[in-house]
């Protein structure tokens, strides 16, 4: 048995190491310092909550810190995120979550991304699931962001050891920085730190910390079952050196299959599109149909002839859906008009809801390197290289809509011999509906990534207690994007005869030898009837290959020194002072049709491309007024060239006694603009379902967002007030109350608040028909901006029952308020899912509760684990009006997971774990649209996983 002072020793590691992890978001710089670990003894009460994640007992040599060397003393070191002194992590006043390797294996993920559903402060990450509110971009990619309090992927740094990292998705993708099986442990700050960090570390830091020290081989396997959508893992690790010289390389494969919203009930519902968004779509009528004899049109009994003589409008025309609306075969149904004598008047609606993905399929790469050498006594050189590559496709709707047709839809002239009205018509549709074409029954967007990260520095001591750090980094992103989009040119002159990929037709019209119809020229038949007997080649004209490029890079420049400056009373007032250069360049680069303005959705985008330099110095200093009273000041200045600002940030933590110990911290903390979004150029066009005021029509309409040059940093006032307790031994508690105002925030205009506003004004763009095509928007500073409080919960409880050690965790994350600020009124968010017709694209879903609770047990080489985790309700707002009375609820959702395994061999160098995430396979709360919200829930079901490893 242990004794007493072992056991509180042991729970002083485990403690500080083993919080509930918490991923997030952005592009900052980052601080880290190593101190010397504390000598065994009774555990003091700390700054850190306890950790709700099935855990491993850690001893002091499993926390010896990544990416420093061993002093010469012979005392291992401890890297501590978000300070750049040799302050114990105890001794600080910012609250700080961490989880080691072992813990990170007992979870069941295979990502690093998926450890957020265990973080109760993480709010919505972004990217990787496609919920139809977003669309596009990230989400066809195997990519997770983090987001801290809900307040943004933006306001939240992501660190790989303690440097930043290129946001390739608009954000850090967590699954890009390193292999799971490399990872020493994992590090956050959830409190503001932008002094110490720079712009990005509003809500806080995430800081990813590799294993430099592992000596062998080290090989993981794990594969999990998700109905229909199964994964893999596959990775390995191997270090080697000598007491000068260490490298430790990691590599990881990993593969996750499509899943589609048909495979899911809770996605597979009738999501409608009508009007240009439908397939079967509708047609205008310019003048009165007639045979070839100069009779009545008559289909399915339905007189359209008479329709027009008795309907038209002023201007001559009338609308009608396409005669073949309604049946089995085209998977639509018939919406009658008002006060309809019969078919025809109308709309025809289908749900393009089956066939589009909830996350794509998958397949990643990733290599990772750390080198370290000694090329003097107290001075070593350090290097890291990393090279992240994925594939992935996303199988979505075979065709998006025609939302850009200009003054007039497509036309098919009375010469097609598909054209049953005899008289030229206009075609509002989509090119291909929810049946498919020959041959073609997914739209096809493929997604390429490649990210490289090379690091070179040096660290080492200066005398007299000081030492230094000085580094250069280069991270690179290259991304494209293939997606396909109707080309109108080549669509109106397949309607014309001159279809097909042999056709010699030109932009100018037809070339040599083309005769509409005859040889390699096809006509193509829009009308539902015609379908599944056109030419399967027809696609050429349908479907064009669009691509979109992007390349990020981020070259950075930093040096740091610290140590003590002089002493006080005894004792010893401690510095370090630093200055970093960052240059950041953004380009994108669009294929013609994108650009020309001739595709039916997407577009028009222009080639761009940005650069800036960003230049700031920092210090920071701590004293120990008196013993264990623990003063923490800290600022940043930094110079974007056409703006700058300072962060400050004071912070106080007071072991009152080893059991009690309070912390107050706060801070400034701000965010700059992003690169693109600082130019007067269109940095970006989205589509968007958008309700057009004059008709009251729900339509996809495209959404083009400008730069604003006179942005400034968006800055928050940040306090965070919490207390540890350690009332007997085993047991830990922490509680802290946290509380975020922006300031001068930066938001988004909202397309449909734009529309709202001034239906007819400047920035809505409407087509000669008055029908709204596109919706122009801006970043602009909020006076005010969001506001967010809550209270933090954690305990800890471990104990023996004979032979076992069982531990009890929880940690409960109460939102006490979110105020939403839209720029025309501010609401309680709390509660509401925030999908308001003028709320900010800021806002977030925000359930009042979430808690992660856990119970394991371990004996021997043997342990198990069950986890709860919940996240309560909110109320359904989807494009309510803010200020209405919101009935409609999304439910709680509550899942456990359990997980089990056991150690085998000789010096146990193998281990299995078997386990189930959600294994009551409960389905997520229902909610408008979208069929789920992807941040209170996952709509995977259950599943099971079984992971084998080796150690030599």
């Amino acid at each position: 048995m242990m004794t007493y002072s072992q056991k509180r020793a042991r729970l002083l590691v485990v403690a500080l190491l083993s919080c509930a992890p918490c991923a997030l978001l952005s592009t900052g710089a980052a601080a880290q310092t190593t101190v010397p670990t504390a000598p065994a003894s009774p555990a003091p009460a700390g700054n850190q909550s306890s950790s709700s994640l099935p855990q491993t007992p850690v001893t002091t040599d499993d926390a010896v810190a990544t990416g420093e060397a061993t002093p010469t003393d012979g005392s291992p070191d401890i890297v501590i995120t978000g300070s750049y002194l040799n302050v114990r992590q105890e001794d600080r006043a910012s609250p700080v979550l961490a989880i080691n390797a072992e813990d990170f294996n007992r979870t069941g993920v295979q990502s690093l991304a998926e450890i957020t559903r265990f973080i109760p402060q993480n709010v919505g990450s972004a990217g990787g699931i496609q919920d139809l509110a977003k669309g596009g971009g990230a989400d066809s990619r195997d990519t997770r962001s983090a987001n801290l309090r809900g307040l943004g992927a933006g306001a939240t740094l992501v660190l790989l050891n303690g440097r930043r990292v290129v946001p390739a998705d608009g954000f850090v993708n967590l699954n890009s920085l390193t292999p799971e099986i490399a990872i020493e442990r994992i590090e956050t700050v959830l409190d503001g730190a932008s002094s110490t960090y720079g712009a990005d570390a509003v809500a806080g830091v995430f800081n990813v910390i590799t294993n430099t020290r592992f000596n062998g081989l080290k090989l993981s396997a794990q594969a999990t079952h998700i109905a229909d959508s199964p994964s893999a893992n596959v990775q390995a690790m191997i270090g080697f050196g000598n007491d000068r010289f260490h490298s430790v390389t990691s590599a990881a494969y990993r593969y996750q299959d499509r899943l589609q919203n048909s495979e899911r009930a809770i996605t597979n519902f009738f999501n409608p599109s009508s009007g240009a968004g439908a397939n079967p779509g509708s047609y205008i009528l310019y003048s009165r149909p007639r045979t070839a004899t100069g009779g009545d049109v008559i289909i399915n009994g339905n007189n359209y002839s008479a329709l027009y003589d008795q309907y038209r409008n002023a201007a001559g025309t009338v609308s009608v859906v396409d005669p073949n609306c309604g049946s089995a075969e085209t998977q639509s149904r018939y919406v009658p008009a008002a006060n309809s004598p019969g078919f025809g008047l109308g709309a025809c609606q289908f749900s393009f809801q089956a066939q589009n993905p909830i996350r794509p399929e998958a397949k990643s790469y990733l290599i990772h390197n750390d080198t370290t050498y000694e090329i003097a006594d107290g001075h070593t050189l350090f290097a890291e290289f990393g090279f992240y590559h994925q594939d992935s496709r996303r199988f979505s709707v075979p065709s998006y809509a025609q939302n850009r047709i200009g003054a007039r839809p497509p036309i098919v002239p009375a010469s097609n011999p598909y054209n049953p009205f005899g008289v030229d018509v206009a075609f509002v549709g989509r090119a291909i509906g929810s049946a498919g074409f020959p041959d073609y029954q997914y739209r096809l967007i493929q997604d390429k990534v490649d990210q490289r990260q090379f690091v070179l520095g040096g660290r080492g001591r200066i005398g007299g207690g000081w030492r230094y750090t000085a580094n250069a980094t280069y991270s690179r992103a290259d991304v494209q994007s293939t997606d396909r989009d109707t080309d109108l040119t080549l669509f109106q002159a397949a309607l014309n005869g001159f279809g097909g990929p042999n056709c010699n037709y030109r932009y100018s019209g037809p070339g040599a030898g083309a005769v509409a119809g005859q040889g390699n020229c096809l006509y193509y038949s829009p009308f539902a009837k015609d379908t599944a007997g056109l030419d399967p080649s027809l696609i050429f004209n349908l479907q064009s290959n669009v691509v979109s490029s992007a390349k990020i890079e981020y070259a950075i420049g930093e040096a740091v020194v610290n140590g003590p400056l002089f002493s006080i009373n005894g004792r010893s007032l401690d510095v370090a002072v630093g200055a970093q250069y960052r240059k950041e360049k953004l380009s994108n680069t669009y294929s013609d049709l994108l650009t020309s303005g001739f595709a039916g959705f997407l577009g028009p985008n222009r080639n761009t491309a940005f650069e800036r330099e960003v230049k700031s110095i920092f210090a920071e200093a701590n004293y120990e007024v008196i013993d264990g009273l623990n003063v923490n000041a800290a600022g940043r200045y930094e110079d974007y060239g056409n703006f700058d600002t300072i962060a400050p940030k004071i912070a106080v933590n007071w072991r009152i006694i080893p059991q009690v110990a309070v912390r107050v911290s706060a801070s400034k903390a701000f965010q700059a603009p992003s690169i693109q979004n600082s130019a007067a150029v269109l940095i970006n066009t989205n589509v968007v379902n958008i309700i057009d005021p004059n008709d009251r029509t729900t339509v996809f309409r495209s959404v083009q967002t400008f730069g604003n040059p006179d942005l400034q940093p968006q800055k928050a006032d940040v306090l965070n007030i919490g207390t540890t307790l350690l009332p007997i031994e085993g047991l830990r508690l922490s509680v802290d109350y946290w509380k975020y105002k922006y300031k001068n925030q930066i938001q988004l205009q909202n397309g449909q608040a734009v529309i709202n506003a001034d239906p007819n004004g400047p920035n809505v763009i409407r087509d000669a028909t008055g029908s709204a095509q596109t919706i122009i928007v801006q970043s602009y500073n909020a006076p005010s901006g969001t506001g967010t409080s809550g209270i933090d919960v954690a305990g800890s409880y471990t104990f023996d029952l004979g032979s076992v050690q069982l531990s009890l965790r929880d940690n409960l994350s109460y939102l006490a308020t979110y105020d939403v600020d839209t720029g025309t009124v501010v609401y309680d968010g709390v509660g509401y899912r925030n999908n308001f017709q003028t709320s900010p694209l800021t806002a977030a879903a925000a359930p009042r509760w979430r808690n992660l609770a856990t119970i394991d047990g371990s004996v021997d080489a043997f342990f198990a684990s069950g986890t709860w985790r919940y996240v309560s309700g909110v109320r359904d707002d989807y494009l309510a009006v803010v200020g209405t009375n919101v009935t409609d609820r999304i439910g709680a959702w509550s899942a456990f997971d359990f997980q089990a395994g056991f150690q085998f061999g000789p010096d146990r160098r193998f281990d299995v774990i078997v386990g189930m995430i959600n294994a009551f396979d409960k389905t997520p709360p229902a909610a408008k649209y979208t069929g789920y919200l992807s941040t209170l829930g996952d709509p995977f079901g259950r599943q099971t996983y079984v992971r084998l490893g080796a150690k030599f």
